[in-house]
């Protein structure tokens, strides 16, 4: 991640900033100081009297996208538009609107009820929860992606926010503050939060070994970070980790890692000079969230049975005029269906077009359902269009996400205006009666007969060790799978970030249950007239061969006319449609990974 703070946005705030906290300072502070409004996408808002200023990512507001929130609190002496000069957060990820509150007074009641809005009986941790709610009546935030972060009196804050909100963040941070010695002994987290404590070890305004007074005690940082992991019910024993003058104390488990950062020989600061806190907070908070958006996805929400729900999209090659490529995932040999199959289809295709995977609930970072299917997503996919904006669309399907695209297209009443210029199928679904009857054979039978035993069996981890075992095998199927001069475009990083998803509990009872809804699914297409209302082309592997070379005898004669049949439908579809049917013999299955330059030039073909 490239730093975009810059050290000379004004020394009149960093050093105002700096002056002591929890102290007020009438000659120092800087509220008579506050700049225009606007001039940066900052947008001023009041609320039962107070104040607070909302950061838009750089590109600014997508209406359709939903984001995730950052709370941003000042130093003692200081103010929210100081704070946003002094740090810049949105300006390091579009995926955060970041609001900066303003406090009523110089300082925030942090809960040492010990300072002057203690005595005052402001009560900031309500002002706080009425801030979040105003921001979710205006903005599409997502619930469980909430963030707090403060600087110097401002870190001791988001400490009380962890210790004694009602809200639930996912993460926290604080930067040149300790720990209050009231907070320390009243603190309980209600809510286990990942945390990050970042503070210079020469700090002389908070020390970082902590002050001894009579009514603003501090304990040391050290002492701190081992106080708020027990809170955040994390019981291992902490990793000490030393590079380039930064000493790192982590504690973690299976769900939560609290850290402390010690700057060596740093003062009290928010810039240091071989870390960018800015950079490394908003890191922090990408790597604890559960939407680990790359810097292609976005989320888009839809209402989905009366309620709203995300979905994942990927969207690359956004500088290219003309169609849009719309990619859609089905499943392979082993039911995993996700954005990780486009992992080089999709760079492939964005050096010329446009290019938006859309994943279907439970997968990638879509929002989970209930009841995920092809079926249950064409009013969304239908929606996610619309969000999207593309006038014109080629809609490629791999495997049996042909039958999500096919729904789509027979859908009456349609939200999206794009004009849909032809479709591509990879490897289709066959649907005709024997083929359809295969296909909701075994494994989808198997599924079925033990439905919620199944369920509950997965949930308690006891699939999780094969589930490991086939992603690992995936893996080097598609390495092998891969050309040589394509070696460098795979982008293994995504394609491992979105398979090792499929081992978290809840994705693997996505693949469960779209499993069992496949037959249903499937009933729904038996014998459909395909439209010919616009070119269908299929690419068709023999993938089939090698399991007709190694079946049983008593299963051969059902294989071969799976195989015989699909080759012939196929090649009908493509033909009425005036398609291209284009076959491919001594192929995988998975011809993303192995033929991608074939499904290019059949994109092409459609587009022009």
């Amino acid at each position: 991640m490239q730093p975009k703070f810059v050290l000379s946005i004004s020394i009149i705030f960093i050093s105002l900033m700096m002056i002591g906290c929890n102290g007020t300072n009438k000659n120092n502070n800087d509220n008579d100081l506050l700049p225009p409004v606007d001039n940066n996408g900052v947008v001023k808002t009041s609320i039962n009297g107070r104040d607070y200023y909302l950061s838009q990512p750089t590109n600014g507001v997508d209406p359709n996208k939903a984001y995730k929130l950052l709370l941003a609190f000042h130093g003692s002496g200081g103010n929210a538009m100081g704070m946003q000069a002094m740090t810049q957060l949105a300006s390091f990820s579009k995926d955060y609107i970041v609001v900066y509150p303003q406090s009523k007074v110089e300082e925030w009641n942090e809960g040492c009820d010990c300072n002057k809005p203690h005595r005052l009986g402001i009560n900031d941790l309500a002002f706080v929860e009425d801030v979040v709610t105003d921001v979710k009546q205006k903005f599409s935030i997502i619930n469980e992606e909430l963030y707090a972060v403060g600087y110097s009196q401002g870190g001791l804050f988001t400490q009380n926010l962890m210790c004694n909100s009602n809200l639930s963040f996912k993460g926290v941070a604080s930067v040149a503050s300790p720990m209050s010695e009231q907070l320390s002994l009243s603190c309980q987290v209600q809510h286990p939060t990942n945390y990050m404590m970042v503070h210079g070890t020469a700090d002389k305004t908070l020390p970082y070994q902590g002050l001894s007074h009579s009514n603003f005690g501090l304990i040391a940082s050290e002492v701190a970070i081992d106080l708020i992991a027990k809170q955040n019910s994390i019981d291992t024993e902490k990793e000490i980790v030393e590079q380039d003058g930064i000493q790192k104390h982590v504690y973690q488990n299976e769900t939560n890692i609290n850290q402390l950062i010690a700057i060596q020989s740093g003062q009290h600061s928010w810039q240091f000079s071989d870390f960018d806190t800015s950079a490394e907070i908003i890191e922090f908070f990408d790597s604890v969230s559960d939407k680990k958006l790359d810097n292609f996805s976005s989320l888009y929400r839809v209402e989905q049975s009366q309620q709203e729900e995300l979905v994942h999209v990927r969207s690359m090659g956004l500088e290219h005029s003309g169609p849009a490529v719309i990619l859609l995932s089905g499943f392979n040999k082993n039911y995993h269906s996700d954005s990780a199959w486009f992992a080089l289809l999709q760079p492939l295709i964005a050096k010329t077009h446009r290019v938006h995977v859309i994943e279907r609930f439970g997968n990638g970072f879509s929002s989970d359902i209930a009841q995920p299917s092809y079926s249950s997503f064409v009013d969304a996919l239908d929606k996610t269009l619309l969000a999207l904006n593309e006038d014109r669309i080629v809609m490629l399907s791999f495997a049996s996400s042909n039958i999500l695209s096919h729904l789509w297209q027979q859908m009456p009443d349609k939200v999206s205006q794009s004009e849909l210029m032809g479709m591509l199928w990879v490897d289709p679904d066959i649907l005709l009666p024997h083929s359809i009857s295969f296909y909701q054979d075994w494994p989808v039978t198997w599924y079925r007969g033990l439905g919620d035993e199944l369920l509950n069996y997965i949930s308690a981890g006891k699939m999780t060790a094969s589930s490991a075992d086939k992603l690992s095998k995936e893996r080097l199927t598609v390495e092998a799978l891969i050309p040589e001069k394509y070696n460098e475009l795979m982008d293994w990083q995504y394609f491992d970030l979105i398979s090792q998803n499929r081992l978290m509990i809840n994705k693997q009872l996505t693949r469960a249950k779209e499993i069992m809804n496949y037959h249903d699914d499937l009933e729904l297409v038996r014998q459909s007239n395909i439209s010919t209302a616009v070119p269908i082309s299929v690419i068709d592997t023999d993938f089939e061969q090698n399991e007709i070379d190694n079946a049983e005898p008593e299963y051969l004669d059902g294989l071969i006319k799976w195989q015989t049949e699909g080759s012939q439908w196929s090649k009908q579809v493509s033909e009425q449609s005036l398609g291209q049917y284009i076959p491919l013999s001594n192929s995988d299955h998975m011809a993303v990974f192995q033929r991608p330059d074939e499904i290019v030039n059949a994109i092409n073909f459609l587009i022009q």
